[in-house]
């Protein structure tokens, strides 16, 4: 018969063995095999019986982990845990009435590395959270797989720095399961009070009076109800006792759109993470909840010293659910080969940046020179949701200590966020594909999307933007291109294609904004679909902004307000070829041209575009559909095979030039103008050089009786050649070019088919002088005089052929062909 083992209830009854049971255990024939121990602080409170071992005097085993190895007097028991440990075996309560020491856990990894460490289902810990940030830690070793199916709490504490898991300096790590990781967001008590802070939900504005809650890292107490409509302006100098008024009582009615709060408490702190990962490789997360940290969800980082940069690798989040964090859902501060995969980012609010996920080299920490970069980072297929922020990427530092490069996005929705989805602040290399991007709740400063990379491309992408939700709506753009920083020369490429950009509410909205001047600055629109946007689309007010090129191509422009270009822009060149311009639904016309070519544009080229519907709603005093402003030898705008139609009345002309005291060309080529109500089709303003190749065009009219320049009234000194004016059913216009108010070399060979240089029997052009050409009259028919000769001319014959000559030089002077 076998030997029997020793039943103990309780690690405490095992721990107090006698030397009666421990002799019972020694020898080479027990009188027991082992003790059986049936819980660890009550029977039946672990997943099963486990069986431990004496060791022999001459072996030792290691200290006491509470789990593994258990002093028993002068003498340890062993048990050998093969892959997976519970951690209840270890001592761990679950329950509200059971605060658990993180040790407990962390003895699992004194002996038991390369194991599964389990947080079984249908448990609930609560963790301690010790004094430091290094007390109520549970440190995570290498080859370690942490599986957790139940709930993990943090203790409410007023350290606000311990996070829940710590993996540093550790490769092969997993965490995956069901569970939950819950922080004490909500339930961090105010210094000497006898109070818990409470989130206020900035999202449906649910508090009561005298709640504690924390916003940018300072604790209040809700002096006044009402809706938070901004964050308090707080320095730290503030004193405790000070009271801030959100929102601003002159612009709203009802008081109740307010919130006053009272400091109570300084800096509360933003760390206290639930999974922190530090100088570690080859981590994964998978299947959790991480909620309510008073810190971040989770951080990636690493050693930052100059001559020790260590940060961590190979990091994956999938199918991770970060909700209701205070400062952020995930931070990658020192990090490479991230990937973040279907994953869930919700209601992140409470301390700034308070992002979904914020990219965030940090090198300048404790006032020695360090290293960060944040690079080769994956975001796919993931939910932003009701955070303050959905995306951020900043970078504070010189270029030569921090980096923020190779990010790329794909297929991610970004909705219900309160100020901004995609914030880039000095990055490298960015990419984004199949982006859905939604309005933002107040988006009062930076839009939707605010980019400062030095290359940036976006594609396959929906981006909407809606004023109405602006609490600042002149300054909303669909996409603003912003810099706060003083190095300028960083941005290089800002490339969109087969993208759309939708404004919801136009009139004061842009749908690109580029407020500050880049030399090196390459921007191309490609098969965008561009709807609803406002009054200004390049850049704001009259700063003065340099770019290398700017292009639109294949795109596609419906309910447009405002205009593609400013004049205060300096560029190397400007493309417009293949668009599609669907004006008739524009709400109104700013003073300016719709396409603006700015002074000193070497090359422009605005071919194959239609123009279509423009119905101004009041005078302009400059509303030109395109106006170009080049100056200087050797620049060249080409406008060619462009129709514009349906242009409704307006005092400016469809195409206006300046030159200056130099040599600029000019190529207007092969346009259609069709059913166009203007003043003037074409406009050459006075005191102008250069020369202006028009040729090719086609100008065609409806019924309406009023006078109509083709050409328009003002020209100036310069070369103008003009080809094939093709001029069908004009109004009553006595002069398509008014060829005397010009001075230079005019050459005019215009298209006589069909009588059509005459209209309802008056002129169109003028009668042609020594100088410049007009029209040809026709004199009567007069018959034939001279007779068919016959072999000899006769008297009769000569004198018949005579009187016709006479009558031919008559006629050629009646037509001005020839000088009187």
């Amino acid at each position: 018969m076998a030997n029997q083992f020793l039943i103990k209830n309780t690690m405490q009854e095992m721990k107090a063995l006698d030397s009666t049971e421990i002799d019972g255990l020694e020898g080479n024939n027990p009188i027991y095999a082992g003790v059986q121990l049936l819980g660890y602080h009550q029977k039946g409170d672990t997943p099963a019986p486990i069986i431990y071992h004496l060791v022999p005097v001459n072996q030792d085993p290691g200290p006491e982990d509470g789990g593994s190895i258990i002093n028993v007097g002068t003498r340890k028991l062993v048990h050998t845990f093969e892959t997976v440990i519970d951690v209840r075996y270890f001592g761990l309560r679950s329950g509200a009435d059971y605060i658990n020491d993180p040790q407990l856990v962390n003895n699992i990894f004194i002996h038991n590395g390369g194991k599964d460490i389990l947080f079984d289902s249908g448990t609930d810990f609560t963790m301690d959270m010790g004094t430091y940030w290094d007390d109520g830690t549970i440190k995570v070793a290498s080859n370690t797989n942490i599986i957790i199916n139940g709930v993990i709490r943090h203790r409410s504490s007023t350290n606000g720095n311990a996070s829940m898991f710590l993996v540093r300096n550790a490769t092969n790590v997993s965490f995956k399961g069901t569970g939950t990781l819950i922080g004490y967001k909500h339930r961090r008590p105010a210094i000497g009070l006898n109070i818990y802070y409470k989130h206020f939900n900035r999202f449906t504005g649910v508090y009561q009076l005298g709640d504690y809650v924390t916003i940018n890292s300072y604790g209040y107490k809700v002096t006044q109800l009402g809706r938070m409509d901004k964050d308090p302006s707080v320095a730290d100098t503030s004193a405790i006792g000070d009271i801030f008024v959100l929102g601003n009582p002159a612009n709203l009615p009802d008081e109740s759109y307010f919130m006053k709060l009272e400091l109570i408490e300084k800096k509360l702190g933003e760390w206290g993470h639930g999974i922190y990962i530090y100088s570690s490789s080859n981590v994964s997360i998978s299947g959790l909840t991480l909620r309510e940290f008073w810190g971040d969800g989770s951080a990636v980082g690493g050693n930052e010293d100059e001559n020790n940069n260590n940060p961590s690798k190979m990091v994956n989040y999938h199918n991770v659910q970060f909700i209701d964090n205070r400062r952020q859902g995930i931070s990658l501060v020192n990090c490479t080969t991230i990937e973040i995969d279907h994953c869930l980012f919700s209601q992140t609010y409470g301390t700034l940046p308070m992002a979904g996920i914020d990219l965030e080299p940090n090198p300048n920490k404790d006032s020695i020179i360090k290293v960060g970069k944040v690079s080769d980072v994956k975001i796919t297929n993931s939910v932003f949701s009701d955070n303050y922020q959905a995306v951020a990427m900043f970078n504070p530092f010189k270029l030569e200590t921090a980096r923020i490069d190779n990010i790329y996005l794909e297929n991610n929705d970004m909705r219900d966020n309160l100020v901004s989805n995609l914030g880039i602040a000095r990055a490298g290399n960015v990419t984004v594909d199949r982006l859905r991007s939604y309005p933002t709740k107040i988006g009062s400063y930076s839009g939707d999307i605010s980019v400062c990379a030095a290359s940036f491309k976006m594609s396959n992408s929906y981006i909407q933007c809606d004023a109405t939700y602006s609490t600042n709506q002149t300054n909303l753009h669909v996409i603003n291109l912003s810099n706060t920083f003083t190095d300028l020369s960083l941005m290089k490429r800002f490339w969109v294609n087969n993208s759309e950009l939708r404004g919801l509410n136009g009139t004061n909205q842009n749908f690109l904004n580029i407020p500050f001047a880049c030399s090196d600055l390459d921007i191309r629109f490609d098969h965008v679909g561009i709807y609803d946007v406002g009054n200004c689309t390049i850049a704001t007010g009259s700063t003065v902004t340099q770019l290398k090129s700017l292009s639109f191509e294949n795109c596609y422009f419906r309910g447009y307000a405002g205009y593609l270009g400013s004049k205060t822009i300096s560029m190397e060149k400007l493309d417009y070829i293949n668009n599609t311009f669907d004006l008739r639904s524009r709400p109104n016309v700013v003073n300016e041209s719709l396409i603006n070519i700015p002074a000193g544009c070497q090359l422009s080229n605005i071919v194959r575009n239609t123009f279509n519907g423009l119905e101004p709603v009041l005078a302009q005093s400059d509303n030109s559909i395109i106006t170009v402003r080049n100056t200087g030898a050797g620049v060249r705008t080409n406008i060619l095979h462009n129709i514009f139609k349906n242009i409704g009345k307006v005092n400016y002309p469809i195409i206006e030039t300046f030159g200056g005291n130099s040599t600029p060309t000019f190529v207007i080529q092969s346009n259609s103008f069709i059913d166009c109500y203007v003043n003037n089709y074409l406009r050459v303003n006075r005191n102008n050089h250069g020369f202006h190749f028009i040729a090719n065009n086609l100008f065609t009219r409806s019924s309406v009786e009023d006078a109509i320049n083709v050409l328009g009234t003002t020209f100036a000194s310069g070369f103008r050649l003009f080809i094939n004016m093709n001029i069908f059913q004009l109004a009553a216009n006595k002069n398509i070019v008014a060829p005397g108010l010009y001075s230079g070399s005019v050459i005019m060979q215009a298209n006589t088919v069909n009588h059509l240089f005459r209209y309802k029997n008056e002129d169109i052009l003028g009668n042609a002088t020594d100088l410049a050409k007009g029209l040809v009259n026709q004199s009567a028919i007069s018959p034939d005089n001279a007779l068919s000769p016959g072999a000899d001319y006769a008297q009769s014959e000569v004198h018949g052929i005579l009187i016709e000559l006479r009558d031919l030089k008559t006629k050629l002077r009646t037509a001005g062909v020839l000088a009187i």
